[in-house]
């Protein structure tokens, strides 16, 4: 007996296998591009609740913040303006600075006087142990309250309402976000103040 295998059964058999490799091929494209779309969404949600909750923290006496136009700038990426039932409480700026390991994007809160609330950092790309400890409170608490402006870095305790002690090994992190916030309070003067 021989197996009488022609060409043609060949075929179908390449062409069966290429099938159902197509088909395996699209239902897993299918099921990560469903994967990837909900996982976008989650973090998305994600990123909004702490971008909210940041916003609460700088300037908790607004029941409101509404997206406000930002005029092109170097530091600021976005603009809310806090309210609550009497008007205006003050503004979120939210800025991007220059960092030793890429951008410190962070909010400010600046009162209708012009001084600052708060600030809270969003996200940055800071050396563990050294830059990163921008989200400690031990720093970024020195920037409560601060109406003496503009503000500098300065190394070891700081001794005037316009100092903010640098991160011991991490200069350029703490010049990164008072800069930022100087630019905030700057950006406040020349297109927020007075606005409603």
């Amino acid at each position: 007996m021989s197996d009488n295998v022609t060409f043609g059964d060949g075929v179908k058999k390449a062409l069966h296998l290429g099938g159902t490799l197509l088909a395996v091929t699209a239902v897993t494209g299918l099921i990560l591009g469903f994967v990837q779309y909900f996982t976008s969404i989650a973090i998305e949600r994600a990123e909004l609740a702490a971008k909210n909750e940041a916003l609460k923290l700088i300037m908790p006496a607004a029941q409101n913040f509404d997206d406000y136009e930002a005029k092109a700038d170097d530091f600021v990426a976005e603009v809310k303006k806090a309210s609550d039932s009497s008007g205006i409480v003050g503004w979120c700026v939210t800025v991007n600075s220059k960092g030793y390991g890429g951008l410190v994007n962070f909010v400010v809160g600046i009162m209708k006087d012009g001084s600052v609330k708060a600030i809270n950092i969003l996200n940055h790309s800071e050396t563990p142990g050294l830059g990163a400890k921008s989200t400690e409170p031990e720093f970024y608490e020195q920037f409560n309250d601060k109406n003496t402006l503009p503000l500098k870095v300065v190394k070891g305790a700081a001794s005037n309402p316009d100092e903010i002690s640098a991160i011991s090994g991490a200069t350029i992190t703490s010049n990164a976000v008072t800069d930022g916030v100087n630019a905030a309070v700057d950006y406040w003067s020349r297109n927020l103040k007075g606005a409603e």
